[in-house]
C-alpha cells in the first residue's frame, strides 16, 4: 500500500520518519469515549492538548481515530457529516480539522473551503483524506495536507504533528510519500 500526503512547510522539508519529501510546485457527533479522547500533551495554544476535530462518516473509523489520536496525545472531537463539522469547528475553534472527502450533506472539500472563508476558522489547518485521487482539489480548497486512504496511523499522527508544528511558519506545499509494508 502507498500512502501519499502533502503538507505546507515554509520551504524546508517536513521531517517525518519513513517518508520522502518532494516539492509539489506552485450530524451529529459520536457519543461516549470516542467523542473526546483527552490525553495530556505539550501545550499548543491555550489547551493542554491540541484539539483535533475529525469529520468522518464511519463510526468504526471514528473509534479507531479516537484511539490512536488519543494515544498520541491529542484531544479529539468528532462530526459525522459536513454541516455538523462546520458548526462544531465554529463552536470549539480546534487546532486542526481532519476530514474525509466523502462526507454526507457537505463534502470535505466544500467543508474546507467554508472553513477557510470564515474569519473564525480561516487559520485552522485542514487535513483532507480520501480513497479518491483528490490531492490537487484538496490543495485548491485550502487544505494543509492530503492523505490517501486507507489511513496509516503513524502517517496521520505525524502529518497532524508536522502541520501543527509548521503552522506558524511561512507555507509552501510539499509532498510526502511513504511506502507501507503490506
Amino acid at each position: 500500500m502507498r500512502c501519499v500526503t502533502w503538507a505546507f512547510d515554509g520551504g524546508a522539508a517536513v521531517s517525518i520518519p519513513g517518508t520522502d519529501l518532494t516539492p509539489l510546485g506552485g450530524g451529529g457527533r459520536s457519543r461516549g469515549a470516542a467523542n473526546q479522547a483527552m490525553v495530556s500533551a505539550a501545550g499548543i495554544g491555550k489547551r493542554a492538548a491540541a484539539l483535533v476535530l475529525v469529520a468522518d462518516r464511519d463510526p468504526v473509523v471514528r473509534e479507531l481515530e479516537a484511539h490512536f489520536l488519543g494515544e498520541a496525545g491529542f484531544a479529539v472531537e468528532f462530526a459525522d457529516d459536513g454541516p455538523s463539522a462546520l458548526e462544531r469547528a465554529l463552536q470549539i475553534q480546534p487546532d486542526i480539522v481532519v476530514t474525509e472527502v466523502l462526507l454526507p450533506q457537505l463534502d470535505g472539500l466544500t467543508l474546507c473551503r467554508r472553513l477557510k472563508a470564515e474569519p473564525a476558522t480561516r487559520d485552522v489547518p485542514v487535513v483532507v483524506f480520501s480513497v479518491l485521487a483528490a490531492g490537487e482539489r484538496a490543495r485548491e480548497a485550502g487544505a494543509a495536507a492530503f492523505l490517501s486512504k486507507p489511513l496509516a496511523e503513524q502517517v496521520l499522527v505525524e502529518t497532524i504533528r508536522a502541520v501543527l508544528a509548521k503552522r506558524k511558519d511561512g507555507m509552501e506545499v510539499v509532498e510526502l510519500r511513504r511506502e507501507a509494508s503490506a
